[in-house]
């Protein structure tokens, strides 16, 4: 391994650090954030070009914003004249660090404008750079929509093994993504795609936020990564009806419209956080999923659209449900479920006050026989499920302790509470009294 000819600054001491070879001294700065690997570079002069070759560039805004704002008549103009000088501070850095450094293969490329606009030529001419570079990730995000150009250069690179485009930064409903999709010339997206190829062949990871598809382009993207195993999907507008894949293994929906089917058979982790519907799974391969309906309860659906939901689960090992709060009714007529054999660790957050939410744990406790851990988080009351409804014992007592009666082989039962009531109170007594004849059971108690 090559070593800098410049010898180490100092004094007597051993310089372990920069005795070093190069290439490890580049993995090493390539870690840092590439302002700070060029900080870093200053302290001997051993080090002085390493900085033109690291292996990763990860360049980040929000290193430089002020902190002290000039003197301006008003708040809005000293905030927009501020903006505008993090803005050119930031492009100048990236702009001379692409320049001086030397054309070598790039392992990671990586540009966070943070709340700074992005300047899309500049932008397309750092991507360029990166691509010509033949890197292995690629990691955009910003606050509006680069040209389309530009994201078919990247859906064109053939070395990518990861990459993830970020809209916004997480500040962009999925009404307004609706809204800045229908704005996005529609016309000119397909015309473009038709004239250019998606070639992916090694991608094995792909994350969007605040993405916009029309029908058939996820499609069309995900048949393009032969190889593609990790999705994610936040805040994104769909129009697909399907999300099929062969070789996917991890899949995350954050708050999307997701497809009504899935179909992934190799598919191992499933996160569906605040779906817009309950879609019907293929995933014969999955051993652990988390569902999560927080912010939107009314999309859960009827009984029967759970029932079929989880039976696609069947083969689950880890089940989580986050489920806060749904308005209870005098009788339930619950449809058959699955026994979920494999299932030995079941997780569940709700609202103390709803009944509804006891009645769909205790649905599930009875069918599966082989649950080792069952965890139970009390969310926060939103008050409109608390009042009279609250103290309707019956709602946790029978059928808690008649489905958890079922769980011949239960070892541990831990209730994490936010607060002390008379609810908890019910609830620790019929989780003791369900598993008084059951052997073993060690029930825990833990505030978060």
């Amino acid at each position: 391994m090559e070593r800098s000819n410049i010898p180490s600054s100092g004094g007597g001491g051993c310089d372990l650090i920069s005795n070093m070879p190069d290439p490890i001294l580049h993995h090493i700065l390539g870690l840092l954030k590439t302002r700070e690997a060029v900080q870093t570079c200053v302290l001997s002069k051993r080090w002085v070009h390493l900085w033109t070759c690291l292996p990763s560039l990860d360049f980040d805004s929000i290193e430089f914003t002020a902190l002290e704002h000039p003197q301006c008549d008003s708040e809005e103009e000293e905030s927009n004249v501020q903006r505008a000088r993090d803005s050119l501070r930031f492009s100048t850095f990236v702009t001379t660090m692409l320049l001086m450094r030397k054309p070598l293969h790039l392992d990671m490329f990586r540009v966070s404008f943070g709340s700074l606009i992005s300047d899309n030529l500049l932008l397309k001419e750092w991507v360029i750079y990166a691509l010509q570079q033949n890197p292995r990730a690629v990691h955009l995000e910003f606050l509006k929509y680069p040209p389309l150009s530009l994201i078919h250069r990247l859906y064109a690179c053939a070395s990518l093994e990861e990459l993830s485009i970020h809209y916004g930064a997480g500040r962009v409903s999925p009404r307004l993504a609706e809204e800045l999709y229908l704005h996005h010339s529609e016309r000119a997206f397909s015309k473009y795609t038709r004239r250019a190829a998606i070639n992916l062949p090694n991608l094995k990871k792909l994350s969007f936020l605040n993405g916009s598809f029309s029908k058939n382009k996820l499609k069309d993207l995900l048949s393009s990564c032969p190889l593609l195993q990790y999705l994610s999907l936040e805040q994104c507008y769909l129009e697909e009806d399907e999300i099929a894949h062969e070789t996917l293994q991890h899949l995350t929906t954050i708050n999307c419209r997701i497809p009504s089917i899935i179909s992934a058979t190799n598919l191992v982790t499933f996160y569906c956080i605040s779906p817009e519907q309950i879609a019907t799974p293929n995933m014969p391969s999955l051993t652990h999923a988390c569902v999560s309906v927080t912010d939107n309860i009314p999309m859960i659906g009827s009984w029967e659209g759970l029932a079929s939901f989880f039976s696609g689960l069947v083969n689950v090992e880890v089940l989580e449900l986050d489920v806060p709060y749904a308005k209870p009714q005098e009788e339930y007529v619950l449809p058959e479920l699955p026994i979920f054999q494999k299932v030995h660790d079941f997780s569940v957050g709700f609202c103390m006050c709803s009944g509804f939410l006891f009645w769909l744990v205790t649905w599930i406790l009875k069918k599966v026989p082989n649950l080792k851990k069952l965890t139970l988080k009390q969310q926060k009351c939103y008050g409109f499920c608390c009042g009279e409804e609250a103290d309707r014992s019956d709602w946790i007592d029978v059928p808690l302790r008649a489905a958890i009666s079922h769980c011949n082989n239960l070892e541990v039962v831990e209730v994490k509470y936010s607060r002390s009531d008379s609810t908890l109170k019910r609830l620790l007594d019929a989780l003791v009294d369900g598993t008084i004849e059951l052997q073993n059971v060690n029930i825990m108690l833990s505030k978060h």
